[in-house]
């Protein structure tokens, strides 16, 4: 195993909410790592021939001892490039979503949407990454860490410091995503299981369009810098 790589812990929708607006997977034993990623693999399946993807999750986030902070769930649908939208169930609804230009993080119970350009908003994150129709490898340090449990489990390692994970680690079985953790600078871990996974599905635009009720507040944050 190299000094980069280690198991991952859950973190939760918060967590995951901050990182889309500035975050994914782990288990509960060490993966070992056994080489760097080949030139084809099923990470880069999921990059080159996914353009949709419509799944089922359920979010856990942990600290670094694998204590339980938060759960969640809901449903994602993702078209590339740059579309996605994340659907967070009771008992705190929430909907994150990218529709192209804005990055829109809505919250039912508040009656309060945050508004932000999605290129400012998304930058070199994870969600950047996942609704990204390019390899990781161009921004990435790419590893394989091997098979465990049937899931084939690759690792990319952002080249700046600065970013807002330290490491994200991939779970496919047979191409199909499954799994996505990711570690953040503090050593918590976001924990995503997908389960109903349809890709290449046909998606309507609306879905992508954000239906507010009305007296919603809308909160426009300006881009930084």
């Amino acid at each position: 195993m190299t000094s980069r790589s280690k198991p991952l812990v859950e973190v939760n929708r918060r967590s995951l909410c901050q990182a889309l607006s500035l975050g994914v997977l782990g288990g509960s034993s060490a993966l070992t790592c056994v080489a760097l990623a080949a030139p084809s693999g099923p990470l880069e399946h999921f990059f080159s021939k996914v353009k949709t993807f419509h799944a089922v999750f359920q979010q856990s986030v942990l600290t670094e001892d694998l204590e339980l902070i938060d759960q969640s769930h809901g449903e994602l649908w993702l078209s590339r490039p740059g579309r996605f939208r994340w659907n967070y169930g009771a008992p705190l609804e929430q909907v994150v979503m990218a529709d192209g230009e804005n990055l829109w993080i809505y919250d039912p119970g508040l009656e309060q949407a945050v508004l932000r350009d999605q290129d400012t908003a998304l930058g070199d994150t994870p969600a950047g990454l996942l609704a990204g129709d390019t390899s990781p490898r161009r921004s990435y340090l790419v590893e394989s860490l091997g098979n465990q449990g049937g899931i084939e489990w690759v690792s990319v390692f952002p080249k700046n410091s600065d970013a807002a994970f330290s490491q994200i680690q991939f779970g496919f079985e047979t191409d199909i995503l499954r799994m996505v953790q990711m570690l953040d600078p503090l050593q918590q871990i976001t924990r995503i299981r997908f389960t109903d996974v349809k890709v290449n599905i046909a998606i309507p635009p609306e879905k992508f369009m954000l239906e507010l009720s009305e007296g919603v507040d809308i909160i426009r944050e300006p881009a930084s810098g």
